[in-house]
């Protein structure tokens, strides 16, 4: 594994990075406006008896506005301080945390394509979107998962994780489960997230004005989903190409909702089962860990509503990638490319010069072009998916993995010793 512990170019790199992330972050920063509003005028509803959800925008689950209710005690900038540090301090130290998974060989590729994934993060904090606190304790709670290093700690990071966005990291708890990874450890983060899920429910059931708070998360979401909406995949919709999941593509070819959702499931569907048939025959060594959870969380993004920030959580496929380049530089080259892209969403630029000339109801008229120009980052998703169930066949093989073995497998059992 790469090492940290003294200073070397791949620490002073990385230390660039962190503050070229900072610097972004803070010039571009306005605490008046950005996603960290809701959530903690929820929590504070939350602490005051009042119904978060009654205003018709928030969409974060209770459980996000307990975790929240901390910082709602103090006064709205200095929540956001402390929001925009705490995030701040977290992305630098889970970036730090996943080079430190990948192997020793091509070290310096692993350093500028986390370098870049770093520098190229700012937006979330910006934003100061809980995005960053949900991805990056999922990182962290990995990495004690996996060296067995701490691993309470890692199960409340996850816990914490899965309470704020379940849909970030749901999926990689449930692989660590499944497979025995510490499965005490990854139940008690499930356990505990549901928990605190239960507990703000019972909390706002308690209160008269948002007793019904179920049935308002419900309206907000067909708001936001609804023609229009902020949230709304259809290819009519500006908003669209600041979106990330299947619907923005199926919306294409399907005109009505329940088709385009249907659509969207059964292709994730798919590639899930694809995914479980591969990995889940695979030994239980740390290197085949990282290449199952490299998977996963590709496929993660896809089938319920993420924004192109939370793409920022490929950082958890730098060290699949690394370990596939060693073995095959073309596919492992590609997937390195596929995740530093991750940082640049070229559909917004795109779609503001078709706007300008005129052109994107023409590009809106062709299936093609529209997926081709507005919808880049679900192709490149599909496509960094791809290469790895490539490598997988070719490289690890499940069928033939206990009959052979050849010099970088056992390359690998070195790196990770």
């Amino acid at each position: 594994m790469i090492q940290f512990r003294k200073w070397n170019p791949h620490t002073v790199v990385m230390c660039i990075a962190a503050l070229l992330f900072l610097a972004l972050s803070a010039l571009r920063a306005s605490y008046a406006r950005n996603d960290f509003v809701l959530p903690y005028d929820g929590a504070r509803c939350l602490l005051h008896g009042c119904n978060p959800y009654g205003g018709g925008e928030l969409l974060y689950p209770p459980s996000t506005l307990l975790v929240l209710s901390p910082l709602a005690l103090f006064q709205y900038p200095a929540a956001w301080l402390i929001w925009f540090l705490l995030n701040g301090a977290l992305l630098i130290f889970a970036t730090f945390l996943i080079l430190s998974l990948c192997p020793n060989a091509h070290r310096w590729l692993a350093t500028a394509l986390a370098a870049i994934l770093l520098a190229g993060s700012s937006r979330l904090l910006i934003l100061a979107q809980p995005s960053a606190f949900a991805i990056s304790l999922v990182v962290i709670g990995v990495y004690c998962f996996l060296r067995g290093r701490r691993v309470l700690g890692g199960a409340v990071l996850l816990m914490l994780s899965l309470a704020v966005k379940p849909f970030i990291g749901g999926l990689i708890v449930f692989y660590l489960f499944f497979k025995g990874v510490h499965r005490r450890y990854a139940a008690l983060a499930m356990a505990g997230a549901l928990s605190i899920l239960l507990c703000a429910g019972l909390i706002l059931k308690m209160h008269p004005e948002s007793t019904n708070w179920v049935s308002d998360v419900r309206a907000n979401i067909s708001r936001a989903v609804a023609p229009g909406g902020t949230d709304d995949p259809r290819p009519a919709s500006e908003q669209a190409v600041a979106a990330l999941n299947l619907q923005t593509v199926t919306s294409v070819f399907f005109r009505e909702e329940r088709q385009f959702n249907v659509a969207a499931y059964v292709v994730f569907a798919v590639l899930f089962l694809a995914w479980a048939l591969v990995t889940l025959r695979m030994d239980s060594s740390i290197e085949n860990h990282l290449l199952a959870i490299g998977a996963l969380t590709v496929i993660t993004l896809l089938p319920i509503y993420h924004r192109t920030y939370d793409s920022r959580f490929l950082a958890l496929c730098i060290p699949s990638a690394m370990i596939i380049f060693a073995k095959r530089r073309l596919i492992g080259a590609f997937m390195c490319a596929l995740i530093a892209l991750a940082t640049v969403s070229t559909q917004h630029l795109a779609q503001e010069l078709l706007l300008r000339d005129g052109l994107l109801q023409t590009v809106r008229q062709s299936k093609a072009l529209l997926i081709l120009l507005l919808r880049g980052s679900d192709v490149q998703l599909l496509v960094l998916f791809g290469l790895f169930m490539v490598a997988f066949l070719r490289i690890y093989n499940p069928m033939k993995a206990a009959a052979t073995s050849s010099p970088a497998e056992d390359y690998s059992k070195l790196a990770y010793s």
